[in-house]
């Protein structure tokens, strides 16, 4: 049976410093994703996951040399470590790249898995519900717009539900607050 966080929270707090600091040393040489992890969270060294982000970006939708994957679980799975420490501007930043890198994928080998197009829309809504926290003046409104036109044409839908989501966040940002 997995453990569950309520549990690890109470095993956590029965240990003592030395035996905490053990279990950190393990896990730390358990994967390379637990050293960038452990990195950016003791060091602010987001590097390595951003890093870790560009090489599943190039083999899930590389538009030059080999075939691409196509396969976004492991793009997805580094994305969303790369999430868990960035900054608000950062993590819009590394949500565009995903869906952008997919959009340019698209334009270069054509249609996909529908799941696919499933997963850049659920990208591309987090990244505008990231946007519509920032300063308007921080929000990369042209990357936005060449994003949506870029996105023009795919099937199962795809275009239409960016161009939908992105409607629907501009006028978020024009309604008067309360």
């Amino acid at each position: 049976m997995a453990l569950t966080l309520t549990q690890l929270r109470q095993t956590l707090g029965d240990m003592d410093a030395p035996e905490l600091r053990e279990l950190i040393v393990t896990l730390y040489r358990a994967s390379a994703d637990n050293k960038r992890q452990l990195a950016a969270l003791l060091e602010g060294d987001h590097s390595g996951l951003l890093d870790r982000l560009e090489t599943e970006l190039e083999k899930a939708f590389r538009t030059s040399g080999r075939l691409p994957s196509m396969k976004v679980g492991g793009a997805k799975k580094a994305l969303t470590a790369y999430l868990k420490v960035a900054a608000p501007a950062e993590a819009l930043d590394a949500e565009l790249r995903y869906v952008e890198a997919g959009v340019l994928c698209l334009h270069a080998y054509g249609d996909w898995p529908e799941n696919n197009y499933s997963s850049m829309e659920g990208v591309f809504e987090s990244a505008l519900k990231r946007a519509a926290t920032l300063d308007l003046k921080d929000i990369p409104f042209k990357r936005l717009e060449r994003l949506v036109k870029n996105a023009d044409g795919f099937g199962y839908g795809f275009s239409d539900q960016i161009a939908f989501l992105y409607d629907g966040f501009l006028e978020k940002l024009e309604e008067p607050e309360d």
